[in-house]
């Protein structure tokens, strides 16, 4: 068994790599070492999707985050104005609380709120948009 503990979000993929070379080395596995470190993330800088501010009509914090899913988390949305921030001031859409739950998987609103959007590091935004999140959550 290898265990993994601790870390920050950035160093997660690092630290996969890491574990998967490591177990193919002990257990003398045939396997090839692991590539993520060549393949770019979605919405990465060498996979960006639609440029900012392009004939795209989304909006730039949208494609910003998701890159070259951005298109695709507005066209998934059943939302009424999906590119519709979630409140005034808050650059999230509605869009992305939807995608949040349909997509990836979100169950709750600390899931939505802070491990999704961010939104609930800032305590003020957070009350702000927990009505809308719940929204979401019971569709």
């Amino acid at each position: 068994m290898i265990s993994v503990v601790g870390g920050k979000l950035t160093e997660y993929r690092y630290m996969a790599e890491d574990v998967l070379n490591r177990a193919i080395t002990l257990r003398h596995l045939r396997a090839a070492k692991c590539r993520t470190r060549n393949l770019p993330l979605i919405g990465a800088p060498a996979n960006p999707g639609p440029a900012p501010g392009s004939g795209a009509g989304l909006p730039e914090s949208l494609v910003a985050r998701y890159g070259a899913e951005a298109a695709n988390v507005a066209a998934a949305a059943t939302c009424e104005r999906p590119t519709e921030p979630v409140a005034d001031g808050i650059d999230v859409t509605r869009a992305e609380f939807e995608y949040a739950v349909t997509h990836e998987g979100a169950l709750d609103v600390d899931d939505i709120l802070d491990r999704r959007t961010r939104i609930g590091l800032v305590p003020r935004d957070r009350e702000r948009v927990v009505a809308v999140a719940k929204e979401f959550l019971s569709r």
